[in-house]
């Protein structure tokens, strides 16, 4: 397969992006993931890699244009479709970002535009595909407008058929002046969109009519209220459907939620500190993930350290800490679990590389590889199923 070229900076980068280990546990075959790049003067953004379990090595296969500044990707539920954020806008609406989908080649996975919307918001940062994979949500971080765009079955995107925004402020006033949606979530019934709005310390709750496109507020929940000044950022659904793990920035910490599936309430259980309880420095809290066998929640902080931290799931779906884990790529924007359960892969943005980190099956804790890879500004990390 072609590796495209990305300016002088980029052929370098792409020269030493393989990097070995020894200690690996041996599967079938390599795992492929895309890697999202938020540097808005990167015109390929979006990286095709692959992952050697066995020599624990790193490659990068191709890059792809279309959407500058792809901070974030989702994957249709088919996987013949992806879906990128970017910081460009369409023609008909030049006040706001957009989100471009692009066609997969299954035999390859190189991807061909199909086209862009309008994210109907400014400072597009989270895109997620309905399980049926007919609509699009998209959150602006900015104006704090989440927003649903139909899909047709080609992966086209249509123009938003419902643009909605959560009310008030919280008591951090350089970050917390207005609405702030961070994240879209929809529970894996499709019935209920979560949004995480770190302006107002809030869960925002929308129930979805996907005949009519719209979002409305959950009217048995319009919203989950969060600690003032604790930010709301990003969640993951246990793979039950019963429980939600909430990521709150500027609090560092991970709240665990029951989930209602038939109501779409949510209920607190306990919270735990990401960066541990006697932590004083500057915390900026961004990713949360749910490891595949549901046992372990690992989530990661930025600023003035830069660590992950792993807690298990307790019977009642509460969450204690077992690990916090340093000496990992500086801004960790986000990092992803393989498919197997076996690694994670850790992004960061401002170090422009990912690392590799292997899983222990037993405890779900975390050691180092010696695996890296060079990227720029790397953002996001999706891996293909």
């Amino acid at each position: 397969m072609k590796t495209l070229v990305i300016g002088l900076m980029g052929m370098a980068m792409l020269a030493q992006v393989s990097c070995s280990a020894a200690g690996a546990k041996e599967t079938d075959e390599n795992i492929r993931f895309y890697v999202g790049s938020g540097n808005g003067n990167q015109e390929y953004s979006i990286f095709l890699c692959e992952l050697d379990p066995v020599n624990l090595a790193f490659s990068v296969l191709d890059s792809f244009a279309g959407a500058t500044g792809s901070s974030y990707l989702a994957l249709s539920p088919d996987g013949l479709t992806l879906f990128a954020t970017s910081n460009e806008s369409i023609p008909e609406d030049k006040r706001h970002n957009s989100v471009t989908s692009f066609r997969v080649n299954p035999e390859d996975h190189s991807l061909v535009p199909v086209g862009k919307q309008s994210s109907q918001g400014s400072g597009v940062c989270h895109v997620q595909a309905s399980p049926k994979g007919d609509y699009l949500f998209a959150a602006n971080y900015n104006s704090g407008h989440a927003a649903a765009l139909p899909v047709d079955a080609e992966g086209k995107l249509s123009a938003a058929t419902s643009v909605i925004q959560g009310e008030g402020s919280g008591p951090v006033a350089s970050r917390q002046e207005s609405p702030h949606a961070h994240q879209v979530m929809m529970d894996p019934a499709g019935k209920f969109l979560l949004v995480p709005d770190l302006g107002t310390d809030k869960v925002m709750n929308y129930a979805f009519d996907s005949e009519s496109g719209q979002l409305t507020p959950n009217p048995d929940q319009p919203y989950l209220e969060m600690p003032p000044g604790s930010g709301p950022r990003h969640l993951a659904f246990h793979p039950s459907g019963d429980f939600v793990y909430v990521l709150s920035e500027m609090g560092a910490t991970v709240t665990a939620c029951r989930f209602d599936k038939n109501s779409g309430v949510l209920t607190a259980i306990n919270s735990a500190s990401i960066v541990g309880d006697d932590f004083t420095g500057n915390r900026q809290s961004a990713a949360v993930r749910v490891h595949p066998n549901g046992k372990y929640i690992y989530a990661s902080n930025r600023d003035d350290v830069s660590n992950l931290a792993v807690f298990k799931k307790e019977g009642n779906g509460g969450i204690t800490p077992i690990q916090l884990v340093h000496e990992i790529p500086y801004w960790p924007r986000d990092f992803n679990i393989t498919p197997d359960g076996k690694f994670l892969v850790v992004a960061g943005a401002r170090s422009n590389e990912i690392e590799l980190f292997q899983v222990d099956g037993t405890t779900g804790m975390l050691s180092k590889t010696g695996a890296k890879a060079s990227l720029p500004g790397p953002t996001c990390i999706l891996f293909i199923e």
